[in-house]
């Protein structure tokens, strides 16, 4: 893991009471194996999985700021953070930045992923297979709000007791997060994920899905070799699939492009990010 900058630093001292920064090392890296034996995947032991992502989307001024100023401006705004190996580091962040917790939904595939810190998060969990239907259906992205009283609908009033889909928040959700999440797909996999957030997405102006993943200049497609699966790295250029596949409206002329706006660029060589706006 590598060494903790002053704001990191702040952040896990803050919510781990541990001020030893040797001894705050320790605990981070513990968590991490902890995380790697359900999800054993490299990057859960490294800093990018490790430190919240969000503070990617920071250096890019994009996501992130916005994601807070739907939390403070919007009535009743619904979050979302569907990612893998789920360690809870984004939604402290954005707790501690003011978002309502109240209003945050986290999910992951594995429902041990979140056992270790589902207790010190304030939001509700719901665990499942994003290509599962059942869990998250592809529908064509909503053109007005799936009810006239959104601003008094509350989170608990949506779901049941003890949730298995998040389908009950189709047009609900003021914003949704994922990273490294995208990248561990191949290119028509990726699309079909990508349709099922358009979906949950509110027709609200201003809404918003962002995210990271790995990426490059040149979009590309790359075998694991470890699951002998195909893989596709996009570029910023590409990951502007959004407007073009996944609204649902390709035959409907310029209406499509003005349905969403995506903006994406790198963050470093080998990560993208991207934020999809709807308009």
């Amino acid at each position: 893991m590598s060494t903790l900058n002053a704001d990191e630093l702040a952040f896990y001292t803050k919510h781990t009471g541990i001020q030893d920064q040797d001894k705050l090392k320790d605990h981070i890296t513990e968590v991490a194996k902890k995380a790697f034996e359900i999800f054993p995947i490299l990057t859960i032991i490294t800093s990018f999985m490790v430190m919240p992502r969000f503070c990617n989307q920071v250096r890019s001024q994009s996501g992130y700021k916005r994601l807070l100023e739907l939390g403070s401006t919007r009535k009743n705004a619904l979050f979302l953070d569907l990612d893998v190996a789920v360690i809870g580091n984004d939604i402290r962040k954005a707790i501690a930045d003011g978002f309502p917790a109240e209003n945050i939904i986290a999910s992951d595939i594995h429902a041990g992923a979140c056992s270790n810190s589902q207790n010190c998060i304030p939001v509700i969990f719901i665990p499942g297979d994003a290509f599962d239907p059942s869990f998250i259906s592809i529908q064509p992205p909503l053109k007005t709000l799936p009810t006239a009283e959104v601003e008094s609908i509350s989170l608990r009033s949506l779901l049941q007791a003890e949730p298995k889909s998040i389908n009950p928040l189709r047009g609900h959700l003021s914003a949704i997060h994922t990273s490294a999440f995208f990248h561990l797909f191949n290119k028509d996999e990726q699309v079909i994920i990508a349709k099922k957030l358009a979906s949950l997405l509110s027709p609200l102006p201003g809404s918003i899905i962002f995210g990271s993943q790995i990426g490059s200049e040149v979009p590309h497609e790359a075998v694991k070799p470890s699951r002998g699966t195909l893989l596709y790295s996009h570029s910023p250029e590409s990951r502007k699939m959004w407007e073009e596949e996944v609204s649902g409206m390709e035959d409907q002329g310029e209406e499509s492009s003005r349905m969403i706006q995506v903006d994406a660029g790198l963050w470093d060589e080998r990560h993208i990010w991207w934020v999809v706006t709807r308009l």
